[in-house]
C-alpha cells in the first residue's frame, strides 16, 4: 500500500474511532488534516469529506490528490484509478475494534485505552494494546456538545496529525 492510502486509511479508522461521542444517525462534513514530520518546518495538509451512516464510513481526500476509502461490514475497501473498490488487506485489525467504539462499550474501551479527561473539553487516550502502543504515545480527542471538533494522534517518533471536523447541517 502506498504512503498517501496508509495515511488516508489510519485517518479514517482514527475518525472511527472517536465517532462514539457523536450521537447521530448521520453525521457529514468535511475534514482537514496536518501531518507534522519530525524535522519539517511545515506540516503535509490534506482535506475532503466524510460521511458516518448507518455505520458505513466514507473517506474522501479531495486535496492534495483524490482517493477515497469505505468502511463497512468489517472491511475497508480503498477506489482505485478505475473507480473499482479494492479490500485492504491487513486493516481488519482496526475494523475489530470499531465495534467496541462505535457501540460506546466504555468497560471494553478501558481494557484497550487508559482514559483520562483533560482540560477543555479533550480526553487524552493512551493505548494499552500492543500494535496501537508500538505507532501511538496517545490520542488527543476534543469534542463540544457531542460532536468531534479535533483529534491528535501523537506518535513515538515525534510526528502528529491533528484532523479537524467541521459539520454539515
Amino acid at each position: 500500500m502506498n504512503f498517501l492510502k496508509c495515511l488516508t486509511l489510519s485517518i479514517a479508522i482514527s475518525f472511527l474511532l472517536f465517532c462514539t461521542v457523536v450521537n447521530a444517525a448521520a453525521i457529514k462534513g468535511e475534514f482537514k488534516q496536518y501531518k507534522q514530520f519530525n524535522g519539517f518546518a511545515k506540516p503535509f495538509i490534506s482535506s475532503g469529506v466524510f460521511s458516518l451512516i448507518d455505520e458505513k464510513l466514507t473517506w474522501q481526500v479531495k486535496m492534495p490528490v483524490e482517493s477515497m476509502l469505505i468502511i463497512e461490514n468489517g472491511k475497508v475497501l480503498a477506489q482505485n484509478a478505475n473507480g473499482e473498490l479494492i479490500p485492504q488487506p491487513g486493516s481488519e485489525q482496526f475494523v475489530g475494534l470499531l465495534s467496541d467504539l462505535l457501540s460506546v462499550n466504555m468497560s471494553r474501551l478501558e481494557t484497550r485505552f487508559d482514559i483520562a479527561k483533560m482540560q477543555d473539553s479533550c480526553t487524552q487516550l493512551i493505548p494499552k494494546e500492543a500494535m496501537l502502543k508500538q505507532l501511538f504515545s496517545d490520542f488527543i480527542l476534543c469534542e463540544t456538545a457531542k460532536q468531534v471538533n479535533s483529534i491528535t494522534l501523537n506518535e513515538h517518533s515525534g510526528n502528529n496529525t491533528k484532523i479537524e471536523f467541521t459539520y454539515s447541517k
